[in-house]
């Protein structure tokens, strides 16, 4: 009996963890992983719950989502323009090399180019390569681009036009209200795109001084940022508007198409082009620009190196001095506490 129930366990683990593919849960049943049964798809799934998913399942949505777009660039490299996994060459390496490197930033290319090694490595070790193709994957040097330097009143009227971004008729006085905040926010807090979508009303929070944001970055880890004053006239709006068009959602940034869901990413990146579209016809600028543009005028401000890496929730003060680096090609400004009013 007690056979059966840890029997009974041991399929349910295997289920999870390999979904309803009974080829993936045999390839495990042995003392090493069998993948000669497995096609490429289903070997690239295995690689993901077993080698990858416990290492990456702490991390964050964004990060966990860039790391499957880069499985998923190698099997539709490997799907079109090779023989297969099992018949990879070196010749196959170097031209996934060169087209990662022509398509990509440097710090995009050496994540995905890591992928391929531990791919590869994977596939090594259970027995599926003869010889370990991960030692002919090297980082190209190619420089890395230079970023635009941030533009103080350009990125503010940018924020202001997120509210134009609304293209909808249906409750278009909320998306544009919607819009504006989330604009407003990006611009006055810092705040990585992932944590401003996982924002809620309820992280607003208020002290005998200040409106604050409780926010979790990295690592689970918890900062207050403050907010301007604007800013908690924006987010109160939003809420109370909410309530007379009778949209529920905990999320400051809402999505009108799923129901207690905040938008997605790439819904917020599209608002951000549009935004800049409406200002200059210069090239397109991601979300993260805000956060840039707020941490350089706080030190730019004043502020010290230790107290921008704790309000912008760096892992490392020397993430911080690089933005303090960039500094020295722009104009003093002056001394606030705060970079936006």
């Amino acid at each position: 009996m007690e056979l059966e129930k840890k029997q009974q366990a041991f399929e349910v683990a295997l289920r999870e963890l390999t979904g309803a593919n009974p080829k993936l849960a045999e390839a495990l049943r042995k003392d090493h992983i069998d993948l000669k049964t497995l096609n490429d798809v289903e070997i690239i799934e295995l690689f993901w719950a077993t080698e990858l998913f416990p290492i990456y399942a702490d991390k964050s949505p964004h990060t966990r989502r860039a790391y499957k777009l880069d499985l998923e660039f190698i099997l539709n490299f490997v799907m079109t323009k090779t023989d297969g996994l099992k018949s990879l060459t070196v010749l196959d390496i170097h031209r996934y090399l060169f087209e990662v490197n022509e398509q990509y930033a440097p710090r995009t290319t050496q994540r995905k180019n890591h992928m391929l090694k531990r791919l590869l490595t994977y596939l090594h070790v259970n027995q599926y390569h003869l010889h370990n193709l991960a030692f002919h994957v090297k980082n190209q040097q190619r420089p890395e681009l230079l970023r635009r330097e941030v533009d103080f009143d350009e990125i503010e009227r940018i924020a202001e036009s997120f509210r134009y971004t609304v293209k909808r008729a249906q409750k278009k006085d909320l998306m544009e209200l919607r819009n504006e905040t989330i604009g407003y926010l990006l611009l006055t807090t810092g705040m990585r795109a992932v944590e401003l979508l996982s924002t809620k009303f309820t992280d607003v929070k208020r002290n005998q001084h200040t409106s604050y944001l409780e926010v979790k970055g990295k690592r689970d880890k918890w900062r207050r940022i403050p907010l301007t004053e604007k800013a908690t006239h924006l987010v109160n709006r939003l809420q109370t508007l909410m309530m007379i068009e009778e949209v529920s959602s905990p999320f400051i940034a809402f999505s009108t198409k799923k129901a207690n869901k905040a938008i997605t990413y790439e819904a917020l990146r599209l608002m951000t082009h549009h935004a800049v579209d409406h200002v200059t016809n210069e090239e397109k600028n991601p979300p993260h620009w805000f956060r840039r543009a707020y941490i350089t005028k706080l030190l730019a401000n004043g502020n010290s190196l230790i107290g921008v890496m704790q309000l912008a929730g760096h892992e490392s003060i020397s993430t911080t001095n690089q933005y303090l680096q960039s500094l020295t090609h722009q104009l003093s400004l002056s001394n606030v506490d705060l970079p936006f009013k």
